[in-house]
């Protein structure tokens, strides 16, 4: 057994949405150990992380109506799931494992209550990763259930971080040492581990969790520090498309893209992988696939370093649907330069992404163009920061645009390749829409620019026509062994 391919496999919160979806896991799993090792690596249930977070604001608010409405949501969903998937001793364990976790979480958030404090974020951390501890035991217990070998394995047992509580980074090393004697061995026995996605714990045990979308992190990290052949992240969809489907019903599944593309799809809006979650992977040169758990017959698509060459130069359009402008400009007298920089590592400092920035020529007038979600905190940044050059006059009034969307067009093979921007505004102005603001990476991945929020749609379209219309009868097909391996699996 310990000859054969060895692959993590990672299920997002819609695919253990309910009973019938850990089924579905199971003879996921099930069919692929008729040839492979596999390592489990599972989410909350869908909706639950959320649960949480907003269980410990309004405990820490001193609302107890909500406190006590979410608290019973939490157990009467797990309850459920319990009471549908598993029978006997395994059903009784289960309430056992699940009346503690629930009893941990419902006197923290009373502690909260009563105290109406703020929380600390090694607290926090112990609190939001207690839906993936839930699910990854379940699963484990129905596998076993199920006829398969399996052994629930804490998070804390398999990846070792830093104390960035919220944030974690995974300490390699630790965690290969960690991964090697707590996954391996069980994997040799035809044992599947099942590890909580999302946490890990620092040396001296101390829970953290690796930030919002950190259970696909968790895989990639176990991967490496597994020596693992490949990953599999199981989601709700086919694979990456070259576009939104509710936009451009005519999208179609790339077999196949680079690191550095999906890095880039996803901090455009796409659904693809975490972000962070791309580079143990990359690091480790192993290949991660996006597979759809409510359709396993489909291919999926397959992330590695290099891929071959397709016919089109860009393989997707996304867009950020809700985005701001926020523009800053200075006395023709001042050289801002100082100002921007101040600025930007604020931003750093805050982790504040930026989508892009712009600046003219004479480099008085900065535009930064931000998710929506993060306008308000960059705002209230630029007015501390330049209170006193605000006060006098050296800088304008802050502009605001929160009328606008980014338009992200990518692909690797775009570098170096003459035409791709006129095409691409060739095709905006057939829509008879103004452009913003306009950035290419440096890289030369992508091209993104600043649109109005409703003619996002009408754009994509435009430019998904104009590179993707033929994409898949342009795509060559690509080998695909781990996909025969999962052929016909229900």
């Amino acid at each position: 057994m310990s000859s054969s391919r060895l692959i993590v496999m990672k299920f997002g919160g819609t695919s253990v949405g309910d009973a019938s979806r850990f089924r579905q896991c199971a003879a996921i799993v099930s069919k692929a150990l008729k040839k492979d090792r596999v390592i489990v690596v599972v989410s909350a249930m869908a909706g639950v992380t959320d649960l949480i977070f907003r269980t410990i604001d309004a405990a820490r608010h001193g609302d107890s109506e909500n406190t006590e409405s979410h608290l019973r949501t939490f157990e009467t969903a797990h309850r459920r799931l319990i009471s549908e998937l598993l029978t006997g001793s395994a059903a009784a364990d289960a309430e056992c494992f699940l009346q503690q976790v629930f009893d941990h979480l419902r006197k923290s958030a009373h502690a909260l209550l009563a105290l109406r404090s703020d929380i600390s974020a090694q607290t926090m951390d112990s609190l939001v990763a207690l839906g993936e501890r839930i699910s990854s035991w379940v699963l484990a217990k129905h596998l076993e259930q199920s006829g398969i070998q399996s052994a629930f394995v804490r998070a804390e047992d398999a990846i070792v971080t830093d104390a960035n509580f919220g944030n974690a980074a995974p300490e390699m090393e630790t965690t290969r040492a960690k991964c090697q004697s707590a996954l391996l061995p069980p994997t040799a026995r035809g044992v599947v581990p099942v590890v909580g996605g999302y946490s890990g714990a620092t040396p001296d045990g101390r829970i953290t969790t690796l930030g919002r979308g950190g259970s696909d992190y968790s895989a990639t990290i176990i991967g490496a520090a597994s020596g693992a052949d490949e990953v599999w992240i199981w989601t709700d969809v086919d694979g990456v498309l070259t576009a939104d489907p509710r936009i451009c019903p005519d999208a179609t599944t790339l077999p196949q893209i680079t690191f550095a593309e999906a890095i880039e799809l996803a901090y455009y809006g796409a659904k693809v992988i975490h972000p962070r979650a791309a580079y143990p992977a990359a690091d480790a040169d192993i290949p991660v696939w996006i597979k759809n758990s409510f359709r396993p017959e489909a291919e999926g698509t397959r992330i590695t370093r290099s891929v071959s060459p397709v016919a089109s130069p860009v393989k997707s359009v996304t867009t950020v649907k809700q985005a701001t402008l926020i523009t800053l400009v200075t006395r023709r007298d001042v050289h801002p330069v100082e100002l921007w920089g101040r600025l930007f590592l604020r931003l750093g400092q805050e982790q504040i992404e930026v989508l892009f920035a712009t600046q003219s020529s004479p480099e008085h007038a900065l535009g930064l163009v931000l998710r929506s979600e993060d306008a308000g905190r960059v705002l209230k940044l630029v007015r501390t920061i330049f209170r006193i050059e605000l006060a006098q006059g050296v800088m304008q009034p802050v502009q605001v645009n929160n009328d606008v969307a980014v338009i992200a067009v990518l692909g690797e093979a775009m570098k170096g390749t003459c035409g791709i921007l006129g095409r691409v505004f060739s095709s905006v102005a057939r829509c008879e829409v103004s452009v913003i603001a306009v950035a290419q990476g440096a890289s030369e991945l992508s091209i993104c620019f600043a649109v109005p929020a409703a003619a996002a749609a009408q754009i994509v379209r435009a430019v998904h026509d104009e590179f993707c219309a033929n994409f898949g009868a342009s795509i060559p097909v690509c080998l695909r062994p781990s996909t025969q391996a999962l052929s016909g699996a229900q």
